[in-house]
C-alpha cells in the first residue's frame, strides 16, 4: 500500500493533536479535582450529580431563611420581654392605688407614672426591624400599627398576618405576630363574663369576679347578659335581690341593650316583669323596638307596654336610657325595626346578706358591701378590650374624684377590673413568648437537620464527581508520555527516505 506525503503527515498531525487533547482534559479534571465535569464524563452519573447539588442549593436556602426567621423572632422576643416589663409595674400600680390610705395626690401621682408607661408601651408596639420595618403590623409592614386618634384611644392600623419562613421540607416557621394577637384582642373579664356596677348606684356595694361553677348547667346559659337588681321591699327594710337575664330572640340590628333599673315598688311593675321564675311558664316577656314615622327614632315595647311619647333615638350618639313601668332600659347605637329580646326572671326577690354568693344557671358571683334601694349589677358577656384601653381606664378609674364609700366602691370595682385585664394581657403575652420560643426551637432542630442532610449529600456527591488524585495524576503522566512517544516517532518518520540510501 503506498501513503503519500500528504496522508502520511495528516495522519501524524491528527495523532498527535488527538494525544494533546486526552491531556489537556486531564489536566483540566486535576485543577477541578472533578472526575465528572460533562454529561460524556460519566452519563449515569450526571443527572444523580445534578440532583444533589440542587438538594444542596435547597438545604442552603432553607438555613439562610432559617436565619431570618431567628433574626425576627429573636427581636420580637426582645420586645415582649419589655410588654412583660411594662405590664407587671402596670399591675404593681394597680394594687398599690387599691391602699385605702391613698389620697387624690397619691393616686393622680399613679396616674402620671400610668401615662408614661402607656406611652412606653405604644412605643414598643411600634418597634421597627432592621430594615425599618414594623414587626407588630402583620402585612402592613410599612404602615405605624398603633396610632392615637383625635380622641386620644389608640387604634390599631395593622391586619391579622403572620408572615411565614419555609426552614424545611414543608416546614414554615413564623416570624412575627400581628398586633392584634398581642395587644389588642384581649378577653375582659374572665373570658366569659365581665362583672361590672352601675354607675348610678348609690351603694357601696361591689360585684366579684363571676365564674362557672356548673358547665353542665351553664350550657345554654352564656350567650345571655345578666342583671343582678337590688330592692328595698319597704323603706328601711332589709334589701333583696333578683336576677334577670337578657338574651337576644330576633336581632338584626347593632344596638347595646342592658337593664339598668328593675324597681319592684312600681306601681305598674306587674305590666313588665316577669310572673314566675325559670323554667316556669311566664318567666319571661319580650323587649322590642318599633319604627316611628321618624326614620332614626323607635318606639320602646316592653311586654306590650309602649315607651311613647318617650322614644330611643338613634341619631343621638350617646346611650339613652328609658324606663317603662319600672323596668329602665339602656340602649347604645343602631337598632332596627322588629329587633327583640328576651327577658327572663331566673332568681326571685332574696334576701341579700353581705358576701353570700348567688348562683344561678351554674353561674356564680358574690356581692359585698352595702346596697340601697335600685342599684343594680350586671354581667355581661366578655368581648375583648386592647390594652391601651384597659391602662386609660385605669388612670380615669384613679382621677375619679370624691372620698365618700359610693365613690371608693365605684373606683375599687374599676381598679379590680382593670386589674383582671392586665392579668389577662399578661397570659396573653406569656402565651406568645411561649410560642416564639418553641419557633426558635424549630428552627434550630431543622438548621441541625439540614446541616445533616447537607453533609450526607456532600458525601454522596464527594463519592460520585470527585477525582481520584493518584490515578488521575498517574493517567496524567501516562497521556504525558504517549504524546511524547507519539511526537518523537513522527520525527523519526519523518525522516525515512530512499534518497538517503542512494
Amino acid at each position: 500500500m503506498r501513503i503519500s506525503t500528504q496522508v502520511f503527515f495528516q495522519r501524524n498531525t491528527e495523532s498527535v493533536l488527538t494525544k494533546q487533547t486526552d491531556l489537556s482534559q486531564q489536566n483540566i479534571h486535576l485543577s477541578t479535582q472533578k472526575r465528572v465535569i460533562h454529561g460524556s464524563d460519566d452519563a449515569v452519573a450526571i443527572s444523580t450529580i445534578q440532583r444533589l447539588k440542587q438538594d444542596l442549593s435547597v438545604g442552603e436556602q432553607y438555613i439562610k431563611n432559617g436565619e431570618l426567621g431567628e433574626t425576627a423572632n429573636a427581636l420580637e422576643e426582645t420586645s415582649l420581654a419589655q410588654v412583660t416589663n411594662i405590664l407587671q409595674r402596670t399591675r404593681e400600680l394597680l394594687v398599690t392605688a387599691g391602699n385605702e390610705t391613698y389620697n387624690a395626690e397619691n393616686r393622680e401621682a399613679i396616674a402620671k407614672e400610668l401615662e408614661g408607661l402607656r406611652e412606653e408601651l405604644m412605643g414598643v408596639a411600634n418597634t421597627k426591624d432592621g430594615n425599618s420595618q414594623y414587626i407588630f403590623a402583620g402585612f402592613e409592614v410599612d404602615t405605624q400599627p398603633f396610632q392615637k386618634n383625635e380622641f386620644g384611644t389608640v387604634d390599631y392600623h395593622g391586619d391579622s398576618g403572620d408572615r411565614a419562613y419555609k426552614v424545611g421540607p414543608g416546614v414554615f416557621v413564623t416570624g412575627n405576630d400581628s398586633g392584634s394577637s398581642v395587644f389588642t384582642d384581649i378577653a375582659e373579664g374572665n373570658g366569659t363574663f365581665v362583672s361590672e356596677g352601675n354607675i348610678k348606684n348609690t351603694g357601696s356595694g361591689v360585684i366579684d369576679e363571676a365564674s362557672v361553677i356548673d358547665s353542665k348547667a351553664a350550657n345554654g346559659f352564656l350567650s345571655e347578659d345578666y342583671t343582678i337588681a337590688i330592692t328595698e321591699p319597704a323603706p328601711g327594710a332589709d334589701p333583696e335581690y333578683s336576677v334577670y337575664g337578657l338574651k337576644e330572640t330576633t336581632v338584626t340590628g347593632k344596638a347595646d341593650v342592658k337593664i339598668t333599673k328593675v324597681d319592684l315598688n312600681d306601681a305598674n311593675i306587674a305590666n313588665v316583669n316577669p310572673a314566675n321564675t325559670f323554667p316556669d311558664i311566664n318567666s319571661d316577656i319580650t323587649i322590642e323596638f318599633v319604627a316611628t314615622a321618624v326614620p332614626t327614632e323607635f318606639e320602646l315595647r316592653i311586654n306590650g307596654q309602649s315607651s311613647l311619647p318617650a322614644v330611643y333615638d338613634s341619631a343621638n350618639t350617646t346611650a339613652q336610657e328609658i324606663t317603662i313601668d319600672g323596668i329602665s332600659v339602656e340602649v347604645d347605637g343602631l337598632p332596627a325595626a322588629a329587633d327583640q329580646y328576651t327577658l327572663t326572671k331566673y332568681v326571685a326577690p332574696t334576701l341579700y346578706t353581705e358576701g353570700q354568693s348567688i348562683e344561678f344557671n351554674g353561674i356564680k358571683t358574690e356581692l359585698k358591701g352595702k346596697v340601697d334601694d335600685l342599684d343594680n349589677f350586671t354581667l355581661r358577656q366578655s368581648e375583648t378590650k386592647d390594652i391601651f384601653a384597659t391602662m386609660q381606664d385605669s388612670i380615669d378609674a384613679l382621677r375619679m374624684p370624691g372620698e365618700d364609700d359610693v365613690s371608693k366602691a365605684q373606683r375599687e370595682m374599676r381598679l379590680d377590673m382593670a386589674r383582671h385585664q392586665i392579668d389577662n394581657t399578661m397570659t396573653n403575652v406569656s402565651g406568645v413568648r411561649t410560642s416564639v420560643g418553641a419557633r426558635m426551637r424549630t428552627i434550630d432542630n431543622q438548621r441541625e437537620s439540614t446541616q445533616d442532610f447537607n453533609l450526607t449529600t456532600q458525601k454522596t456527591l464527594s463519592n460520585l464527581e470527585d477525582l481520584d488524585m493518584a490515578s488521575a495524576i498517574s493517567d496524567f503522566k501516562l497521556q504525558m508520555s504517549l504524546l511524547e512517544v507519539t511526537q518523537q516517532t513522527f520525527v523519526q518518520m519523518q525522516s525515512l527516505s530512499l534518497f538517503k540510501l542512494i
